[in-house]
């Protein structure tokens, strides 16, 4: 793969993306005076080698997170979906950040990406074309994804962006939440009511906080902020987000706050009987579109 970049910019705000790296985006930082890296920026070997988890950001789709155990029943037929990353047992994070995007379209402040994909083909047992849009407007970022069934099958499906911000001292989060749907080895596989310790309602530093948790009950606005630099980001994502990951591994130099519309290994709890699981079901030609925007405070 070439190091070489799609950019764009304004007069606030500059992304790198790199389509044959999942569609992925390597950076993602603020321009003039006050220079800010507000995600955190690939390597150059990370964009070499087409590593989306050096990356600063990649979309899920057409699932978020793990399947667990690789398998799941849908309309009674139990579908299989192998391991797709060294290390993983769980299939995760869906295909999406595996491919390489073809660039249907491009300006200085817009790119529209393309993929697509055959149920014949390793990965999600399903047939599928997506779309992925990167936008910049003043202080804003905006991603959007189109998720479109092109199968007769109905699709179970989920979408979701996994973007990795800097851990800096005293970084706060701020985002509302109703329940627990996963926390890393958690004996608990039904969504509980979030304990007080782990609410982020108000603003709460991270600190050394270790989570690898879904949160449910995500009303779509989340907001973190720099108080060393200055610096904030507010989330935002539309109503089908009703889920947010918070991944924050111990003695990293990043944190991961990830909008999506399904819970972790949501196939199979809804297999179970639980509501709520988040899961889209789209029919032959029907497209599932999702929104989130990323709005620049302090510049």
């Amino acid at each position: 793969m070439s190091d070489k970049l799609i950019v764009l910019s304004n007069s606030f705000l500059e992304i790198g993306i790199a389509p044959e790296c999942g569609g992925s985006v390597a950076y993602f930082r603020t321009k003039g005076e006050k220079l800010f890296d507000i995600l955190r920026p690939a390597s150059s070997t990370a964009i070499q080698k087409r590593d989306p988890n050096g990356m600063a950001m990649f979309p899920m789709l057409p699932y978020t997170h793990r399947i667990k155990d690789g398998k799941f029943t849908y309309w009674g037929i139990t579908r299989l979906v192998a391991p797709n990353q060294v290390g993983v047992p769980d299939p995760i994070h869906g295909d999406g950040w595996k491919t390489k995007w073809a660039i249907e379209k491009a300006s200085d402040t817009e790119v529209i990406l393309f993929m697509s994909h055959n149920k014949e083909q390793k990965g999600y047992p399903f047939s599928y074309t997506a779309q992925l849009i990167y936008r910049l407007k003043e202080k804003t970022l905006s991603v959007e994804i189109k998720l479109t069934n092109t199968a007769v099958l109905p699709m179970p499906c989920g979408i979701g962006l996994h973007p990795y911000f800097p851990k800096t001292p005293n970084v706060t989060l701020t985002f509302n939440s109703k329940n627990v749907w996963y926390h890393e080895n958690d004996p608990i596989d039904r969504p509980y009511h979030t304990p007080e310790e782990w609410s982020f309602q108000k603003p709460k530093e991270l600190k050394d906080a270790t989570f690898d948790t879904c949160f449910g009950g995500f009303d779509g606005t989340a907001r973190i902020e720099w108080p060393k630099f200055g610096m904030g980001v507010e989330m935002k994502a539309d109503e089908k987000f009703g889920h947010i990951v918070l991944y924050t591994p111990y003695h990293k130099n990043f944190f991961c706050l990830e909008p999506t519309t399904m819970a972790n290994n949501a196939f199979n709890l809804a297999s179970e009987g639980i509501i709520g699981t988040g899961i889209q079901s789209i029919g032959q030609n029907e497209t599932l579109a999702g929104e989130m925007s990323f709005t620049v405070l302090g510049i």
